[in-house]
Parts: structure tokens; C-alpha cells; sequence
């Protein structure tokens, strides 16, 4: 169990941002109109009063869901198997919490944080994406690197174990060295719509000087054994390019997009593997969300399903709601009247990165 921040609205709330996602406004009648992270905007209104924590989080990625959970049973074949466990929980159960001295509320939920869960894969994603960001922004002539291999009939995990081998080699090499200060790579991985064969390239964003890209080619080119594909350009816009590389911090591909034999494969090949990286000047950036140890006393005040379900009708749990996304103290007297006096306390970790969710069109494109 630990804290979760990402259903809260966050210094946005009261501008009405649409930026946010997974939003419950309808508790001060305020307009939905923005889409779930990660996911194309919905077509149709989204009551979310309606919607219980966990279906907040899910909202746009069910067939993301389903394809992932079809690929766990076939790679796993037991029900209770930990990975199918963990995305059919995650986010089940959430209770708000008010801390004893300073009456701040948050949200204690569980989460399975599975690589290939959607409703995970959509956080990391978020905070990767406000991270990269940040290094970009950093940086006075930040460009954007492809490196691509060319087509082969290998399975795809000797595929991606190829490509990092020969990333490594090109970050040896002298002229690499000299151009290159820094940068944070993402893997991506699709089917070629040519020739069907899998088709696996790193995205990078990097820091250095200018790059001769006949030059740099000639050495992926010696690296890779004949790979002549690759791509670099300027940076003007960090936000939009942040915004895309980001998508691919938790997951390569969408598996919905997939046969049920490729998702089983795309799996099984990154088992293991990292799906992102950073080198140079850009190893103090971290692009997986932490956990903060919570400090003090945090009292139970109800489950979070429960109490949005009530606020319509209930002043006092309208209240908590309140709280909640202003980042307000709840009052004692309210606290008091919900729970009754010696409500049990509890302690857990929490992630409190309190990062405005932005709307990534996942994939669209590569």
C-alpha cells in the first residue's frame, strides 16, 4: 500500500486545467472534459462521481488492460500467478488518510507497479516525462538522436541484446566522446509495416556539441555491422519532445496494438531488460518515481469509494474531497464526525511527486 497523489488536481485544480487527468469534478459541478493519460480523448462524457478509484485510473486503457492480462495467461497459465494478481488489484483498494498534526489528507492506494501495467505504465510515464523535461531544459543546444538497426528475421530478444551491445560500442568510441556530453535514451519496438519483421530502435535525447551525421553514421555503421539508419536534429520544442520519448519510459509498445503471439514475445524478450537509460550528464537524472517514507501520524478516514460516492449528498464528505484536491486541512470537527474520536492510525510509504499528468498521444506514430 502506499500513498498515491496521481488522482489529485494539484495546483491546476482551480484554474480548471484540463491538462489533469482521471479527475472526479463533477463533486463541485465543474466540467470533465479532460482525457486519461497515455490514451486518445474519449468521444463521449466520462461521469467520473460514478467511477470507483481504481476504474478513475483505468478509464481509456481497458483494452490495454485486457491485452496484457491475455498475454499473463498464456506466458504464466495460473490464475494466481503474482504479475495477473497485481494488475487485477492494482488500485483496488484506497483509503484517504489525514496526517494528526497538520490535517493535510491523502490518498492511500495500492499499486502493483508492473511494467506492463497500464494504470503504472501511465505514473512512470508522467513522471519521466516531467524529468526529461527538466534536463532538456537545462541544456543549451539539446538534440534528438534515432538509432535504428536494419531489418533481420533474428527473435526480437536477440534483437534488443544486438542493439544495446552496439549502443555501448558507439559510446566508446572517440568521436562519440567528443561530441556527446550526456542524454537519456528510451527503447521502442513495433512491427515493421513493410516487411513484418520486428523492428526495435532507441530514442535519444542528448547533450553535446555538433554532430556530423555522415560521420556518425559511418560509425553506427561499423558498430552494427551495416545499420546505416539513423536520424539527429536540434531540439526546439523540449516540451514536445519530452512529452514523446517519455511515453516509451515504461513500455516500448502497446500490446493492444499486437497478436496475442507478438505480446507474448515482446514480454518475454524484455524480461528483465531496462526500457530506458541515462549516461554522462544526465546520470542524476532518475526516470522511475520514487517512494517517500511518510512522516508522522496518518489517520484513517474512510475508503475513498465510499466517501466520493457520499460527498454528492454529505456536506461532511464533500468536505474531505475538498481537502483532498486544494491540499487543505481537514478539521478536526469534520475528521470527528466521519470517524468517530480514536480512529486508528497508520504509517506507510508514499509517492507524493504531485506531478500534473499530461496527455500523451501514446504511439501514434513512431
Amino acid at each position: 500500500m502506499t500513498f498515491n497523489a496521481e488522482a489529485r488536481f494539484g495546483d491546476a485544480w482551480q484554474g480548471g486545467n484540463t491538462s489533469d487527468i482521471n479527475i472526479p469534478r463533477n463533486f463541485l459541478n465543474e466540467p470533465q472534459d479532460s482525457a486519461p493519460l497515455l490514451e486518445p480523448p474519449e468521444t463521449t462524457a466520462i461521469d467520473y462521481s460514478k467511477l470507483s478509484y481504481r476504474e478513475r485510473f483505468m478509464a481509456g486503457k481497458w483494452q490495454e488492460y485486457l491485452a496484457t492480462e491475455e498475454a499473463y495467461k498464456e506466458i504464466y497459465g495460473s490464475p494466481s500467478n503474482g504479475h495477473l494478481y497485481g494488475i487485477r488489484h492494482c488500485r483496488k483498494f484506497a483509503t484517504f488518510a489525514r496526517n494528526a498534526d497538520t490535517a493535510e489528507v491523502k490518498v492511500m492506494a495500492s499499486s502493483c507497479r508492473d511494467r506492463w501495467c497500464p494504470m503504472c505504465a501511465a505514473e512512470k510515464a508522467s513522471f519521466a516525462n516531467k524529468q526529461t523535461l527538466a534536463y532538456l531544459q537545462g541544456l543549451r543546444k539539446p538534440r534528438f538522436l534515432t538509432l535504428t538497426l536494419k531489418h533481420s528475421e533474428l527473435d526480437l530478444a536477440e534483437q534488443l541484446q544486438f542493439l544495446q551491445e552496439c549502443f555501448r560500442k558507439l559510446r566508446s568510441r572517440v568521436y562519440w566522446k567528443a561530441k556527446i556530453k550526456g542524454g537519456i535514451w528510451f527503447l521502442q519496438v513495433h512491427r515493421s509495416e513493410s516487411d513484418g519483421l520486428w523492428h526495435p530502435h532507441l530514442h535519444i535525447v542528448v547533450d553535446g556539441y555538433y554532430i556530423e551525421q555522415a560521420v556518425l553514421s559511418d560509425l553506427w555503421k561499423l558498430v552494427t555491422y551495416g545499420s546505416l539508419v539513423l536520424d539527429i536534429r536540434r531540439i526546439h520544442d523540449a516540451e514536445s519532445t519530452a512529452q514523446y520519448v517519455s511515453r516509451y519510459a515504461s513500455r516500448p509498445a502497446r500490446l493492444e496494438h499486437m497478436p496475442l503471439a507478438d505480446r507474448v514475445e515482446m514480454i518475454e524478450s524484455l524480461h528483465g531488460k531496462r526500457l530506458c537509460g541515462t549516461f554522462g550528464t544526465a546520470k542524476c537524472v532518475t526516470l522511475t518515481p520514487p517512494k517517500v517514507e511518510c512522516d508522522g501520524e496518518w489517520q484513517e478516514v474512510g475508503f475513498y469509494d465510499e466517501i466520493n460516492k457520499k460527498a454528492a449528498s454529505n456536506p461532511d464528505y464533500k468536505a474531505v474531497l475538498e481537502a483532498y484536491h486544494l491540499e487543505q486541512p481537514l478539521s478536526d470537527e469534520i475528521f470527528n464526525r466521519i470517524t468517530g474520536v480514536g480512529s486508528r492510525a497508520f504509517c506507510s510509504n508514499y509517492d507524493d511527486t504531485r506531478q500534473v499528468q499530461l496527455y500523451l498521444d501514446f504511439f501514434k506514430g513512431s
